[in-house]
């Protein structure tokens, strides 16, 4: 019988080495600090065993519930993020689901929907494809939740937001999206997933769970693949080895919460 030849071979995005993977795993392993952080808001916090909220969501509680971040957005990672979001590399999207899909187990929680962030007509044109769609794509295969690029409208156009400072974002991001017909009457009572490849300020995942929130969702998760640090809050990586979140899951069945033991992830 012939080998099964893998999904994806070439070289190495960090390394240069030729691998079955876009980023190899020893690479992985180099490269992926895990911090304990923020259960909100998914910030490098020191002391997030001891608490649930940093001192910035005790200053702006955000507009979602929780916050998972597989990495944060520091080099290498940025540069490899930057490749797949603008330069069209989505050879990175099978590693990059992955590592989301492992940080999203470790925090059980109900999830009924998984929905990415919509981008407008012509930033789409622009890229040539969602990057938020194809990783919500590859979590609902990966952790069995039903997805669709549907649910969520952009109605408009913004400024490139990473131009922008918090308050200038905000205006910009507000009315920017809404349901879409089909699902106006769909979202009341689900536990919904928000997929978005980078969480800064937060400022379209809080516009987008507030417009949710109106619809009656009863509850948002936001599925990032990277977190934008604060300067003092990015810590010496020998500082937090060892450390781990506390985290208790969302009430819920084994069925409803992804990552729970019995629900087959």
């Amino acid at each position: 019988m012939p080998r099964k030849l893998p999904a994806w071979s070439g070289l190495c995005a960090m390394c240069g080495r030729w691998q079955s993977q876009a980023v190899c795993s020893a690479c992985v392993r180099t490269w992926r600090i895990d911090l304990p952080r923020c259960l909100r808001c998914a910030l490098p916090w020191p002391d997030a065993a001891r608490a649930g909220a940093c001192p910035a969501c005790e200053a702006r509680q955000p507009e979602f519930d929780r916050a998972i971040t597989a990495l944060d957005y520091v080099p290498p990672w940025s540069g490899l993020i930057s490749r797949f979001k603008f330069q069209r590399d989505a050879s990175l999207r099978l590693t990059f689901v992955q590592l989301m899909a492992d940080a999203i187990r470790q925090r059980p929680h109900r999830v009924d929907l998984i929905l990415p962030v919509p981008l407008s007509a012509a930033r789409l044109a622009e890229r040539g494809y969602n990057q938020s769609w194809l990783l919500a794509k590859g979590l609902g295969q990966a952790l069995q939740r039903p997805v669709t690029d549907e649910a969520l409208v952009r109605t408009r156009g913004t400024p490139r937001l990473m131009t922008l400072d918090s308050e200038e974002r905000l205006r910009a991001i507000h009315g920017a999206f809404q349901v879409g017909p089909v699902w106006a009457g769909r979202l009341r009572g689900r536990h919904v997933a928000l997929v978005d490849d980078v969480l800064t300020t937060g400022a379209t995942l809080d516009e987008i769970s507030r417009m949710l929130r109106r619809h009656g969702v009863a509850g948002l998760s936001a599925w990032v693949l990277a977190r934008t640090p604060t300067p003092d809050a990015l810590m010496q990586p020998s500082t937090m080895a060892g450390a781990s979140e506390d985290d208790a899951a969302v009430p819920g069945s084994a069925a409803e919460s992804v990552g729970a033991r019995g629900s087959g992830l």
